[in-house]
């Protein structure tokens, strides 16, 4: 259902309007997920599970910053959209999608994100 590799997406905010994350790394294995990337706050790591009804819940955790949790769930054509929070403050939309599939499997992921 997920392909790990390259993803790009966005989050809205009210007030910033809509930020890109581009080309961040996603790795979906048995359940879980993990992958690193980077946006207009920082760099961030992401963890969190998956299951086989297309429902995704993903922690991104800005290095050395506040955490955001994202809620999600697959619409069938190949996008996560959902919301994501910091609570109990601010929420808002997401949308992630793969850009191309890349054997991320066997790669520690501090190894590939550097």
């Amino acid at each position: 259902m997920y392909p790990s590799g390259v993803w790009r997406g966005y989050w809205e905010q009210a007030g910033y309007g809509r930020q890109p994350m581009t080309d961040f790394l996603l790795r979906f294995a048995n359940g879980e997920v993990e992958g690193c990337g980077r946006d207009i706050v920082g760099r961030f790591l992401f963890t969190g599970t998956y299951d086989s009804n297309g429902n995704v819940t993903l922690v991104k955790q800005y290095l050395g910053r506040h955490q955001v949790i994202y809620r999600g769930r697959y619409d069938g054509e190949g996008t996560i959209h959902g919301i994501w929070s910091i609570e109990p403050f601010w929420q808002g939309t997401f949308a992630l999608s793969p850009v191309w599939d890349r054997d991320v499997t066997t790669q520690p992921i501090d190894e590939i994100c550097g």
